[in-house]
């Protein structure tokens, strides 16, 4: 390792630079070359100070970014600031064995989904094939002849103890780390730009743009064709990678849920109805894809598998494919290459077992400490037992001796070393390559990189990307100027154009929630901001009146439960215990409602919307729950804000559309309903409030100060009822919310082209202003305070008004149920 407390030369650095012996590696055979002498030369040129600071930078870029977290908010990468550099003749090696390895995969794919040939010359052992849980039957026929059956391949490469670069996994049902590599490459352009400007590297985009074009089907009627990245669950661990990418290609970001199978073709459901997919690009377990051939899981889309079969779809790649992610090929590559292709593997496989064959059985149980073993009948599941003791070594060759032919076992690589710049220090660690290749049209297209992975144990890269590593930036050199953005300059003409895309019921849904949950939130901490500092302001026996409404209000808001009480301790403890971790009406739980809704559609908000999302969260579970009401009140105002700038964020970025629309919606109704149910407890269930009660609520609602331009210091319900329910220029008044609403409803989507009134939600929208427009304020309250049954009456008719609006909403467009016929008509 080397610490950079001095100006080092490049000889200096490759004298103190230290990798494991029995390892080889990455930079110092090729030290003397031009690109890692630009590189490392630049390197040498920073101070260990301005290394530290472009590194947090990059870190930085990472977390804004977003996919560099899984969905629990941890993070699961880092960036180092020293790429991986190849030379143009080993990269040619690994371009052209690349290309090879798809199309023989692909070709192993069609036999076995077809006339199974190769289990009939004996080429592969049908046992290995046939109790292969990833080997699924239904998909036997599944892709018509004229198509590719594997259009993208992710595969994993690292060096054996000869340094021949090795390939040791496939991954074809989920190739993740794409948009990885699109993200790694980002920062560094934005945080070192000298640094990659010295450095004549290949671009991205070209491959980019190749991939575009292979999932763009050649059908004459789509002129502009949909198509989608099909994903999951936002819960999975790549989620945010996958709408990092959708985003960079402009593709749809769909779960099983926002497809249907209708007329022999899958169909988006968005708000203006159901739209046809024309391809999809599936990151998808194989199993979960479709729940009426495969297994039933509501994740999948029935129908897909008949919709590909038909042709209708493209599809990257194919449900059935991840068989050749289940390590069952690896064993038999060189023969399958030679047998199918007639030539020998120009990117040699990683030496691998069998374990049914008797002979490579026992070869796996005598070097079990050097193997990673597969099990065939749980697909994923991995198995290395090189730091695990005797006994459980023991156990697992008892279960491979018991049932071998289930096992498959390949031998752990030694892999190679990189530097990196870590805690100030050039040091080395292992590195494996994840690359990509692509079929396009006639061609085999290789993404010019790849997702490096950087780790301290070798074993730990070679059991997939759930693993936290340390990327970096992989460099190719190149002659020429090549695109570097899928957005490039034209002088031609140009249609403009100010479409959107489409909106899926689903994101339609969560968007609208999120605004919901979002003021909901908002409102609660206003409550608790204005009802702590009564606790030491007022005489005891103002505090269990003035606070009793306020306390309320904010442990009902998320349908918690309020225990009534004369004891202000226990006022107190409820309106804090809110922030409790274990409480599923409290705050942190209105949180993750919002951040998994936020999750739900990352695609939709930019990088400072998640900087500020991630400062909130930081903020609510650091929020001092007990102690000094003065630290409780500044922990509230930071949260208050940071919500208010993300409000602001969104009103500011986000094109005035349907996107925006459902949020906005969401949040109004969630701020009238709340509204309402504040001035019932307060005028209501609580008549007769005390004057620093009904100051708090202005507070509350930020209208104290107009309140004292009109009233100047005289507090009445007739007024603050005025100004709260019935005054439309007044931001927080529920009038204002449902002349918003009303607007915003107006210009939902058409759903229903023949009908000739209003429909549900227009036709609540009209009563709603209708019932405010037409109070009688003096009947409300009278002279002396009191509410009158007519305040009831007209607050709970509101808030029902307003629950059957939202309901109305989601009936309307987030479902897209078929409509149920007459026996007749079937």
């Amino acid at each position: 390792m080397t610490r950079f407390d001095v100006p080092l030369s490049l000889d200096a650095l490759r004298q103190t630079y230290r990798c494991p012996s029995e390892s080889a590696d990455e930079w110092l055979p090729r030290a003397d070359s031009p690109g890692w002498n630009r590189v490392l030369g630049w390197l040498m040129e920073q101070g260990g100070e301005v290394l530290g600071g472009l590194s947090s930078d990059l870190q930085h870029q990472l977390r804004e970014h977003g996919a560099t977290f899984d969905p629990q908010h941890q993070q699961n990468r880092t960036l180092d600031l020293i790429p991986w550099l190849f030379d143009s003749a080993e990269w040619e090696t690994i371009d052209t064995g690349l290309a090879q390895r798809r199309h023989l995969l692909s070709l192993v794919l069609r036999d076995l989904y077809g006339p199974q040939t190769l289990l009939r010359d004996g080429i592969l052992p049908p046992e290995l094939i046939f109790r292969n849980a990833s080997f699924l039957l239904p998909c036997h026929g599944l892709v018509p002849d004229d198509i590719d059956w594997l259009v993208m391949l992710g595969c994993d490469l690292g060096r054996d103890a000869s340094g021949r670069m090795t390939a040791y996994a496939d991954s074809s049902q989920a190739p993740g780390g794409m948009g990885y590599v699109l993200e790694n490459r980002v920062a560094l352009n934005q945080v070192v730009p000298e640094l990659t400007q010295r450095f004549g590297k290949r671009h991205l985009a070209t491959f980019f743009k190749d991939l575009q074009r292979a999932l763009v089907p050649q059908i004459p009627y789509a002129s502009e064709p949909l198509i989608g990245l099909m994903t999951h669950h936002y819960r999975d661990g790549q989620y945010f990678e996958h709408a990092f990418l959708a985003n960079y290609l402009d593709l749809a970001l769909v779960h099983g849920v926002d497809l249907m199978f209708r007329e022999g073709r899958i169909w988006l459901k968005t708000l203006s109805g159901l739209q046809p997919v024309d391809a999809l690009m599936r990151y998808m377990p194989d199993n979960l894809s479709d729940p009426l051939e495969l297994e039933g899981d509501i994740a999948g889309t029935p129908g897909l598998l008949q919709t590909i079969r038909q042709g209708s779809l493209v599809c990257c790649n194919p449900p059935g494919a991840g068989l050749i992610d289940s390590g069952a090929l690896l064993p038999f590559m060189e023969r399958l290459c030679r047998h199918l292709l007639g030539e020998s593997l120009i990117l040699p496989a990683v030496e691998a077992f069998w374990c049914g064959d008797p002979d490579q059985h026992q070869t796996v149980l005598d070097e079990l400490i050097d193997m990673v073993v597969h099990d065939l009948e749980e697909p994923g599941k991995l198995i290395s037992y090189a730091n695990a003791s005797r006994r459980e070594r023991e156990r697992l060759a008892e279960r491979i001796r018991t049932d071998p032919s289930r096992f498959v076992a390949r031998r752990i690589l030694p892999l190679s070393t990189l530097p990196v710049w870590q805690k100030h220090e050039i040091q080395s660690r292992s590195v494996a390559l994840r690359a990509f290749v692509l079929r396009q049209g006639n061609d085999d297209k290789v993404l010019p990189g790849g997702l490096a992975r950087c780790h301290e144990q070798p074993l730990q890269l070679q059991l997939g990307l759930s693993t936290r590593f340390m990327a970096k930036d992989v460099w190719l050199e190149s002659p020429d100027d090549s695109n570097v953005s899928l957005l490039h300059s034209t002088m031609t003409s140009v249609h403009l154009s100010r479409k959107t895309g489409l909106l899926p019921s689903r994101v339609a849904d969560h968007l609208f929630w999120l605004g919901r949950y979002s003021e909901r939130l908002n409102l609660a901490c206003r409550a608790m901001r204005a009802a702590l500092p009564l606790i030491s302001t007022l005489a005891r026996d103002e505090q269990v009146q003035t606070l009793t409404p306020l306390v309320e209000f904010a442990c009902t808001i998320n349908g918690g439960v309020f225990m009534p009480t004369d004891n202000v301790d226990e006022l107190t403890h409820q309106l804090t215990s809110l922030f409790l971790y274990d409480r599923k009406d409290g705050l942190l739980a209105v949180l993750q409602a919002l951040i998994v809704n936020a999750q739900s559609v990352r695609e939709f908000f930019g990088e400072d919307t998640w900087y500020v999302l991630e400062r909130l969260q930081n903020a609510l579970n650091q929020f001092p729950a007990r102690g000094a009401v003065s630290r409780m009140d500044r922990a509230l105002d930071e949260i208050i804000l940071l919500q208010s700038a993300i409000y602001g964020l969104n009103n500011e970025t986000m094109s005035r559309t349907q996107t925006l629309r459902f949020m906005d919606i969401g949040q109004h109704i969630e701020r009238a309903q709340q509204t309402t149910a504040l001035l019932h407890k307060v005028f209501v269930k609580y008549p007769q409030p005390p004057a620093a009660l009904m100051e708090a609520v202005l507070r509350m609602a930020d209208t104290l100060m107009t309140y004292r331009r009109r009233y100047r210091t005289e507090l009445h319900p007739v007024a603050i009822i005025d100004l709260l329910l019935l005054d439309e220029s007044t931001p927080r008044s529920v009038g204002y919310q449902c002349r918003r609403l009303k607007r915003q409803v107006s210009l939902l989507p058409e759903r229903d082209s023949t009908l000739t009134g209003l429909n549900a939600e227009q036709r609540l929208m009209v009563e709603l202003v209708s019932v405010l427009q037409l109070v009688d304020l003096e009947a409300l309250v009278s002279e002396t305070g009191e509410p009158s049954p007519q305040l009831d009456e007209l607050l709970v008719r509101i808030n029902n008004l307003l629950s059957k609006l939202s309901e109305a909403i989601t009936l309307a467009y987030f479902n897209h149920a078929d409509i149920p016929r007459p026996i007749d008509d079937v």
